[in-house]
């Protein structure tokens, strides 16, 4: 099956252009939109669909051991390698101590998984390989929506906002905090 690209949604926010400054210039920033999110059995129906000869079920199954199998390597001190994609691996969130003596697994808070993305995958998603498509955000098309109703006079007694899930407007949804690299 040949491979199907559709065009990659941003929308445009103003935002400080020095992040930790919300009283700095105002600019204009692309936000990525993930609309949705896909899951193991949507993934697995997709790899069906690219001509696997195995069933949706067989393929979700790996997919689940895949995850179950990660975690598990990750809790035994492994890095796990995607090729092609990235590779996880684990840091650890602790409290100081003076010295090692007066160290204990207690001073340790928190696991933390990280990801290195691979240089395939990376040079994959160079703005060059995807077409990018504008989209209103939801906010903006809720409220366009809202006056076009109140231009037609309509009482079709429709009181949703008509916005959908998912991220919304761009606000600061997962971006790194600076301007020029930001997701929604």
């Amino acid at each position: 099956m040949e491979k199907q690209i559709s065009k990659f949604p941003y929308t445009l926010v103003e935002r400080p252009s020095i992040p930790a400054d919300k009283n700095s210039e105002k600019k204009i920033y692309p936000v990525a939109q993930q609309n949705k999110t896909v899951g193991l059995r949507k993934m697995a129906r997709h790899i069906k669909e690219h001509g696997s000869s195995f069933s949706v079920g067989t393929i979700q199954g790996v997919l689940s051991d895949l995850v179950e199998c990660t975690i598990e390597m990750l809790q035994q001190g492994f890095a796990v390698d995607y090729e092609g994609l990235c590779r996880f691996y684990v840091t650890l969130s602790a409290s100081g101590v003076d010295s090692v003596e007066d160290f204990s697994v207690a001073h340790i808070k928190k696991a933390n998984i990280r990801a290195d993305i691979d240089t395939e995958a990376e040079a994959l998603m160079d703005v060059k390989n995807i077409d990018f498509a504008y989209q209103p955000t939801r906010e903006q098309q809720a409220k366009a929506r809202q006056e076009a109703k109140e231009a037609l006079g309509s009482t079709s007694g429709n009181s949703g906002s008509g916005t959908s899930g998912g991220n919304n407007n761009g606000d600061n949804n997962g971006d790194s905090g600076d301007p020029g690299d930001v997701t929604g």
